[in-house]
């Protein structure tokens, strides 16, 4: 080897000063299955007790209104990586800061399958809802599934097939005495989750009208 060409390479090789070194993504001690009943069956909560459950926490974000708190992107006990848990806050009156409305946001690898949500969560009843005009990238089908603490919506994209990218919870805190309060919605899809708050969206948006 030529010796400028040996010094350039040593040069790239070198590590450059004052650089920090590659933090790792952090890891939940919870499955994701375990994550989703201790967290969603749970609402309403306190914010900080919320937060306390998920590696590095809940913060708000510069993109969302300040009501929405957001996690880092982290990795369950059982492989399955989280881009985004995300709470909403709502005025209960009280001094403590509460959370009810919560979503996960999925990466599609490992592939959490629809197929496998019934054996999973035992839900008291389950149903359908699709969003056609949702871009290909977001989800645009649902599995609802009522528990006995609320719904839980599994959302699935054309572009992520069976595998779920977004999961809604929808929790009363009082084990289903009485129906699940309503979700944020599009006009045109009662009941169902408006993700397209929190979503990257494109610059005109869509309508599902």
């Amino acid at each position: 080897m030529r010796p400028h060409a040996l010094a350039a390479l040593l040069a790239l090789l070198a590590p450059v000063s004052g650089a920090e070194p590659v933090a790792g993504v952090p890891r939940s001690g919870k499955t994701l299955v375990e994550l989703i009943n201790g967290t969603m069956g749970t609402l309403p909560n306190a914010m900080d007790l919320l937060s306390n459950k998920l590696p590095g926490g809940l913060h708000p974000t510069a993109d969302a209104p300040p009501q929405i708190v957001r996690s880092q992107p982290f990795v369950t006990r059982d492989g399955y990586r989280v881009s985004a848990f995300e709470a909403r806050g709502f005025d209960e009156g009280g001094d403590v800061p509460i959370v009810r409305f919560t979503s996960i946001q999925l990466e599609q690898r490992p592939c959490f399958s629809r197929a496998e949500l019934a054996d999973l969560f035992h839900p008291m009843g389950a149903s359908e809802t699709n969003l056609p005009r949702a871009p290909s990238m977001l989800p645009n089908r649902y599995t609802v599934m009522q528990m006995p603490w609320g719904r839980l919506s599994f959302g699935t994209s054309q572009e992520s097939g069976g595998c779920v990218i977004a999961i809604v919870g929808d929790a009363t805190g009082d084990q289903g005495t009485r129906l699940p309060l309503p979700l944020p919605q599009p006009t045109s899809m009662p009941g169902m989750p408006d993700l397209r708050r929190t979503w990257p969206m494109p610059s005109g948006g869509y309508s599902d009208e």
